[in-house]
C-alpha cells in the first residue's frame, strides 16, 4: 500500500449538506448515470416548488439571499402560499437550516465526492455501497420528497440516524487522516466553548502540519513526496489566506476560501450544533465521539505505519463508539449472533454474483440497528473472525475472499 494519506484537499471550502450525496445515489438508482448528470441533478434542486405560506420560512429565505421577500409576500397573498427552489425548502427543514449547494458547489456534490466517498463509482454507476445505501436505508417516502411528489415527508437531505453510519464510514475512509488531527485541534482549542468558522479555520494549518509528519517519514517515492508537497502548499495557502484576512474581501473571493472550513455537514451529524449565525459548539455526545476516535488513532500512530492507522479505526473501533454517540448505549454483539446479522444483511443486498462486501453488509446492520431501542454492534475484525471460524467449520456454506482491488473482503453465504 502506497503511504498517502487519505484526505479530500478541497472539502474544508466545499462541503455543503451531506444529505446532497443521498440525492446523487437515490437519482442514479431510479434514473441511471448519463453525460448530463450534474446539469440535471442541478436543474431538479434549482427547480421550483410551491409550499405552504409561513413567515419564519420566509424571514429565512430573505435573511439569507435565496429570494426577494416582496415577490415571496406577492405570492403568499394571492396563494396563501410561496414559491422556492427545492433545495432550499429541503434544507429549511433540517437541524441546522444551512448548506445549500451554491452554482460551484453542485459540481463537486454530484461529480466529484459521491465517487470520492465510494456512494457512486468512477463512471458514475451505483457503488455496491451506494447500493446498500439505497436498498437498505433509504425509505419510500424520502424517493416521494426527492422527486417531488410529497412536501409533507422529512427532507430527503435530512439524515436518518441509519444514514449517518453510512455518512460518517463513508467520509472517514475518504477524508480520515486530515478529519481526525483536525477533530482533535478542535476538541483541544473549543472544548465546551462556542467558536466561529474563523476560529475554526485557524486550526487547519496545525491538523494539516500533524498528517504531513505523520506520513513524511515514510515518503520516498517520488509520488509519495509529490503527495506531501501538495499538503504543505495546503498549509502555507491557508496561513496566507489567514494572515491576508481574505474574508474581508468580499464574496466573490469566497470559492478561494479554504482557511474558513465548511461546519454544516458536522451538524448533519449533530456532532457539532449551530448557536449562531457563524457560530458551532459541539453537542456533548458529539465531544466525546470526537475525543474517542481520535485519542484511538493518536495510539495508533504510535504503533504503525501511519497509512495503516485508519484502516485499523476503521476496522477495530467505528461502530462501537458511532452507535454509543447516536443512541446512547450500545453493546457489543455476541459471537453466536454476528453471523446471523450477517446472513440476514446478505440477503438484503446480495448481487447476482452471490459476494458482498463485508463493510456493506456492516453499514447495512449498524444502520438498522441504530433504529432500535438497545443496538449491538460489530466491530469489521469481530466480523471477519466469525465468517473465517465459519468457514472452517463448514466451507461449504460459507465463501470469502479479497475484493478485484484487493483491498477488502466479501463474502458469500450458501442457500
Amino acid at each position: 500500500m502506497m503511504p498517502q494519506p487519505r484526505w479530500l484537499s478541497g472539502s474544508r471550502k466545499s462541503w455543503g449538506t451531506i444529505g446532497f450525496l443521498k440525492l446523487a445515489a437515490i437519482s442514479i438508482s431510479h434514473s441511471g448515470s448519463s453525460a448530463d448528470f450534474v446539469e440535471r441533478m442541478r436543474g431538479h434542486i434549482n427547480s421550483s416548488i410551491r409550499v405552504p405560506y409561513d413567515l419564519q420560512l420566509v424571514q429565512w429565505l430573505s435573511a439569507n439571499g435565496l429570494a426577494e421577500r416582496e415577490e415571496l409576500e406577492r405570492t403568499a397573498s394571492e396563494h396563501n402560499a410561496v414559491d422556492i427552489h427545492r433545495q432550499h425548502w429541503w434544507i429549511y427543514q433540517t437541524v441546522a437550516k444551512t448548506g445549500w449547494l451554491s452554482r460551484e458547489a453542485i459540481p463537486e456534490y454530484f461529480e466529484s465526492f459521491p465517487r470520492k466517498t465510494g456512494v457512486l463509482e468512477d463512471n458514475f454507476d451505483l457503488s455496491e455501497l451506494g447500493h446498500a445505501l439505497v436498498v437498505g436505508l433509504i425509505s419510500p417516502d424520502e424517493v416521494d420528497a426527492w422527486e417531488g411528489n410529497s412536501i409533507s415527508h422529512m427532507s430527503p437531505v435530512a439524515l436518518t440516524q441509519g444514514q449517518k453510519i453510512f455518512f460518517l464510514s463513508a467520509i472517514l475512509t475518504a477524508d480520515g487522516d486530515l478529519m481526525l488531527p483536525l477533530l482533535e485541534e478542535w476538541v483541544a482549542l473549543f472544548g465546551n466553548s462556542t467558536f466561529t468558522y474563523l476560529e475554526a479555520g485557524a486550526a487547519l494549518p496545525l491538523a494539516l502540519d500533524k498528517m504531513a509528519t505523520h506520513f513524511r517519514g515514510s515518503a520516498y517515492s517520488t509520488d509519495d513526496q509529490r503527495g506531501i508537497a501538495k499538503i504543505e502548499d495546503a498549509r502555507k495557502d491557508i496561513i496566507g489566506q489567514i494572515e491576508s484576512k481574505i474574508e474581508k474581501k468580499g464574496s466573490g473571493s469566497r470559492r478561494e476560501q479554504m482557511s474558513i472550513p465548511r461546519l454544516d455537514w458536522l451538524a448533519d451529524f449533530e456532532i457539532l450544533q449551530k448557536e449562531a449565525t457563524r457560530g458551532y459548539k459541539f453537542t456533548e455526545q458529539g465531544l466525546q465521539l470526537a475525543k474517542e476516535l481520535t485519542a484511538y488513532y493518536r495510539n495508533l500512530l504510535l504503533h504503525y505505519y501511519p497509512e495503516d492507522c485508519l484502516v485499523k479505526l476503521l476496522n477495530q473501533r467505528l461502530f462501537g463508539p458511532t452507535m454509543e454517540f447516536l443512541c446512547g448505549a450500545a453493546k457489543k454483539a455476541e459471537p453466536s449472533d454476528r453471523l446471523k446479522l450477517l446472513r440476514e444483511a446478505y440477503e438484503v443486498v446480495k448481487s447476482s454474483l452471490g459476494y458482498v462486501l463485508i463493510r456493506s453488509l456492516l453499514l447495512l446492520i449498524h444502520g438498522r440497528q441504530a433504529e432500535t431501542a438497545l443496538p449491538s454492534f460489530i466491530e469489521y475484525d469481530d466480523a471477519l473472525q466469525a465468517i473465517e471460524a465459519a468457514y472452517r467449520t463448514n466451507p461449504l456454506a460459507i465463501y470469502y475472499t479479497i475484493d478485484r482491488l484487493g483491498n477488502e473482503h466479501q463474502v458469500k453465504f450458501s442457500p
